[in-house]
């Protein structure tokens, strides 16, 4: 079969997470072009693709149609799960929302998420919270990627019921970073609660298994956060606010922290 589009670096790397033979479920969906590429090169046995958007649903509805692909991808016009039927797809794709909109999606429609057994998610925020509660709930992290699309780096996380890390085990690598980090602890006399919390809610924001590739755009990912942080610290020090002190202690202690996550790697 001729491969008509042509993925990005970001919607690559989901489409690789995705299980072969998989009856797809893939919400905002845009121009439909993930599922497109993923029948198109046999990877799924058919795809459900969903928009709440009229533009992009038209868009998507144009692409399959004029491709032929009518009978293998089912376009629906609606808001996150809500346009399918339980039991019709058991992965299901999400792909450039935010990571609070994507639990959202997922919570409303518990009769669907029950046939489904793999969870492919690039959240654009909120990534720590959406890890979280997912594996609070019974996922297992499977597998995370990072990868970089037009100077911005994106992170990839694929979760599944049967296959992966559970909550517990991955708490384990929060533990062993907090042994790591925690010379930096004593270094800077940061009191021990908010050096746990300040461990844990990193761990879970830039993910527990890119933590430990320690690849180079995990260093970019690292120096870009501690950009962020800096610059939040320059505009605190432009208030007047009496409690400013503290937040900037606290900003400060989160970018150390962050500078001993860039010295590990």
């Amino acid at each position: 079969m001729t491969i008509s589009v042509t993925l990005g670096p970001r919607l690559q790397t989901v489409a690789s997470f995705v299980p072969v033979g998989a009856e797809l479920g893939d919400i905002g969906t845009d121009h439909a072009y993930l599922p497109i590429a993923l029948y198109e090169t046999l990877q799924i046995s058919k795809a459900i693709a969903v928009d709440v958007h009229e533009g992009p649903y038209l868009s998507a509805l144009n692409a399959v149609k004029g491709r032929n692909l009518e009978a293998y991808i089912d376009v629906r016009f609606g808001d996150g799960l809500m346009p399918l039927e339980s039991g019709e797809i058991n992965a299901l794709t999400l792909a450039g929302m935010g990571g609070r909109t994507m639990l959202e999606i997922l919570s409303a429609r518990p009769d669907v998420l029950a046939s489904v057994t793999d969870l492919i998610l690039q959240p654009q925020g909120a990534e720590g919270p959406l890890r979280l509660a997912l594996l609070n709930s019974g996922w297992r992290l499977k597998e995370e990627r990072l990868v970089k699309e037009e100077d911005r780096i994106y992170v990839v996380i694929a979760l599944a019921k049967e296959e992966g890390w559970d909550i517990v085990q991955l708490q384990e690598n929060v533990s062993v970073w907090s042994l790591r980090l925690h010379p930096l602890q004593e270094k800077f006399g940061i009191q021990t609660f908010e050096f746990q919390d300040l461990v844990s809610r990193l761990v879970w924001h830039f993910g527990p298994l890119v933590l430990e590739e320690r690849t180079e755009l995990l260093r970019d990912h690292l120096n870009d956060y501690c950009g962020m942080l800096l610059r939040r610290i320059e505009q605190m020090k432009k208030s007047k606010s009496i409690e400013i002190v503290t937040k900037i202690r606290e900003v400060c202690n989160e970018l150390t922290l962050v500078e001993g996550l860039r010295i590990w790697q």
